[in-house]
């Protein structure tokens, strides 16, 4: 009878310590707003506040890379062209540019591509008339991939760089 009253006792106990940490991590979360992606995958965010519109932000804000590569293709150019007007248009807010690789290839070598990649999407909206210090970037490497699988068809998803708008 003691062991069941025991037991009792702490399950009592492990639900209120859970309850009381969603209460705490709900009460602190940021609405993120996703849509578009590439081949069926959804990577764009928005970090909404009470400070203001995003109608009009372009649906996509995903950039994709080739293999080892941080030049920007037509497809990007065009993703690009597009998110520059719009921020262009909405001085007040800022942009962070997230680059990200595929899981091949050395961890460092990753955080440094991603870097170049999002320095490369940087440098085209600072080129088509976006405030340079509108813009951050930060590198992910491979830490923060969208598609978990292998193959190229995978890989190809996570070499990209995000556009987030605040």
């Amino acid at each position: 009878m003691e062991e069941i009253m025991k037991f009792n006792k702490y399950s009592t106990l492990a639900i209120a310590v859970f309850a009381a940490a969603g209460l705490m991590m709900g009460g602190c979360a940021k609405k993120t707003v996703e849509g578009g992606g590439h081949g069926g995958a959804s990577v764009n965010k928005v970090q909404t506040g009470d400070n203001g519109d995003m109608s009009g932000l372009p649906a996509e804000r995903a950039v994709y890379f080739a293999f080892d590569k941080s030049e920007i293709t037509d497809q990007g150019a065009s993703i690009l062209n597009a998110n520059a007007a719009w921020l262009k248009a909405h001085p007040q807010r800022t942009a962070t540019v997230e680059g990200n690789c595929d899981e091949r290839g050395e961890r460092e070598y990753n955080l440094a591509l991603g870097q170049r990649r999002a320095d490369s999407v940087k440098a085209y909206l600072v080129a088509h008339g976006v405030a340079a210090g509108n813009i951050n970037t930060v590198s992910f490497g491979e830490e923060n991939p969208v598609c978990r699988g292998t193959g190229d068809n995978c890989w190809s998803q996570n070499r990209r760089a995000d556009i987030v708008v605040r």
